[in-house]
């Protein structure tokens, strides 16, 4: 190779290889921006499920906080009123002491360890508030507690002396001095607590607000990649449509085109500005008119469904090109309104197969030509042969047979002899004549047909060979000529083959028409033999089998041997049928 041609080599392969890594590098890119969606999608749903879960736990936990300062500040009311009923029942009022007692323990003692208090006014039942975690709030419902304990324990002491104890006064006023105390240190446990409360409430919106920040952020970042992932995807899309080979067209229910790719200018010739708004009826064949008007309308009826229609679509004004569009009905469809149509050019298709119809109908107008030449050609030799040989020796017969009456005298009688045994032998002669003629165009095919021309046949085999024969045929009409010929042809071989090689005691014919052919079908019960030997048999000179085959794929069908050592042998033919016009 010259430097050159190197150089050039050299220069596609690097070509090549550069478009390759930028395709490589493009879905490289396409596969990082989905990776990327996907964290950010990964990211967002986490972020809204924290806010979901902080929010729901912190709700939990502030409506606990309420509760527990809603029954923190109930301890001083509740304290008062159990100075009170003290009070009540050592001037002989009715009232019961004792159950505030119990609630200001009971109520001490959930508030610092948790548990089951009354429900705050307004509420029916109990309710559970939970233990205080915050030290300093510990340290002063303890006091709480123990201030409490030294209220019930003093106001039980005072009922137990009661009104008549010297020191009445003095008692009351300690009984009230710490039911003061009472109140000073539950307004500190409330106090606390409503500041803790505020310290969470206020971490709550903070961390709101980051989560929310955070949130929008990642929802706006996904907005991005969702509305990048989708450019990319439409631009692919259009890339697609832009550099297909199909003409894809878009047309509403009135066949206006509303769109068509750019492929439109090798179908059609047209520029797309002036394509879009043409009816599809102008660049249809006249001819194909109503097909693709029956077809599209047909279609309209049926939503998302799809239909195939071959015509013919104007080219530039000037020619035709032939078509193939898949039509999709997308009238329906809320973001499309309108029918698809997938339009491909098969004219090199249709043209093949014309092509291909001209060379098989020369090819049978060629073998039924040639049929009809070998046959003119034996109906020639046999007319011939009976207008010569055959008259000319039956003439001589005859004059023999008048010189034979001439030679009745006893002296002549070995010359009569002479003439007789001249005589036989030119009859064998003439019969031999006729066997060759009726061999060369049995006079049955032509004036009763191929049925009877079999028959003949089998008859003759019979006679001559001994053979018992049958045949069976369902054909309820005469086939055309060439036909006859070909299929009377390869059932005379494959009786010839029979007699000399079979060793048969019995044959058989089976004529019958299948699946648009007519089917002929030879057996005997002979000695039959391996099929594979057949290429061996063309070799050494015997072209029987050969000749069968050839005949019958010249005449359009199929040729098949079925045979095995002591099983017999089988011939069949199929023909496309051809039934004679006459």
């Amino acid at each position: 190779m010259t430097r050159r041609a190197l150089s050039e080599n050299g220069a596609d392969r690097l070509s090549e290889s550069t478009r390759g890594r930028d395709r490589r590098a493009r879905r490289v890119g396409q596969v990082g921006s989905e990776r990327r969606l996907l964290w950010i999608v990964a990211v967002y749903l986490l972020v809204i499920g924290t806010i979901l879960g902080y929010n729901a736990i912190a709700t939990a936990s502030e409506r606990d906080a309420a509760l527990v300062v809603n029954v923190a500040a109930r301890q001083r009311a509740v304290a008062e009123r159990y100075i009170k009923d003290v009070l009540l029942s050592l001037s002989g009022y009715p009232a019961d002491p004792q159950a505030d007692a119990q609630a200001l323990q009971e109520n001490a003692v959930a508030l610092l360890d948790g548990g089951t208090v009354d429900a705050v006014q307004g509420a029916d039942g109990r309710a559970h508030i939970p233990a205080s975690n915050d030290w300093k709030v510990r340290a002063k419902l303890n006091q709480e507690r123990r201030l409490i304990a030294k209220l019930v324990s003093t106001g039980d002491d005072l009922l137990a002396r009661g009104p008549g104890a010297p020191d009445l006064h003095q008692r009351i006023l300690q009984l009230r001095i710490i039911g003061a105390q009472v109140s000073t240190i539950t307004n500190d446990a409330v106090g606390q607590m409503t500041r803790d409360v505020d310290a969470t409430l206020t971490r709550l919106v903070r961390v709101g607000i980051f989560l929310g920040i955070l949130g929008t952020l990642a929802a706006l970042t996904m907005g991005f990649l969702l509305r990048r992932a989708s450019a990319q995807r439409a631009a692919q899309f259009q890339s697609l449509i832009h550099n297909a080979s199909d003409l894809i067209t878009v047309i509403d229910r009135d066949l206006s085109i509303l769109y068509a790719s750019p492929s439109a200018g090798r179908f059609v010739g047209y520029s797309l500005p002036d394509l879009t708004g043409k009816n599809l009826s102008e660049l249809v064949h006249p001819d194909d008119l109503p097909a693709v008007h029956n077809a599209l309308d047909d279609l309209v009826e049926h939503p998302a469904s799809t239909v195939n229609i071959d015509y013919r679509l104007r080219y530039n004004a000037e020619s035709w090109r032939h078509v193939q569009t898949a039509a999709t009905n997308l009238l329906h469809h809320p973001l499309v309104g309108c029918m698809v149509l997938n339009t491909r050019d098969i004219t090199e298709r249709v043209m093949a197969e014309r092509q291909l119809q001209r060379l098989q109908l020369e090819q049978e107008k060629l073998l039924e030509r040639t049929v009809q030449a070998t046959e003119q050609e034996r109906k020639r030799v046999a007319a011939e042969l009976h207008d010569g040989p055959v008259q000319h020796l039956t003439a001589l017969d005859v004059m023999l047979e008048r010189a034979r009456r001439t030679l009745d005298q006893p002296s002549v009688a070995s010359q009569r002899e002479a003439i007789e045994k001249v005589q036989g032998r030119i009859r064998e002669e003439v019969s031999d004549l006729r066997k060759m003629m009726s061999e060369l165009r049995p006079p049955a095919l032509d004036n009763l047909g191929l049925v009877a021309a079999l028959q003949e046949q089998l008859a003759a085999l019979g006679r001559e060979a001994g053979l018992e024969s049958s045949i069976d045929s369902t054909l309820d009409t005469r086939l055309q000529p060439a036909q006859e010929i070909v299929l009377y042809r390869v059932a005379q071989e494959a009786l010839t083959n029979t007699v000399k090689h079979a060793g048969a005691d019995r044959v058989w014919i089976l004529l019958k028409p299948m699946d648009g052919h007519v089917v002929l079908e030879v057996g005997d019960d002979g000695a039959g033999f391996d099929p594979s030997e057949a290429a061996a048999s063309v070799s050494s000179g015997h072209f029987g089998l050969l000749g069968m085959r050839e005949r019958i794929e010249m005449a359009g069908g199929k040729w098949d041997l079925v045979s095995g050592a002591g099983s017999g042998t089988v011939v069949r033919a199929w023909l496309p049928w051809a039934a004679d016009s006459e």
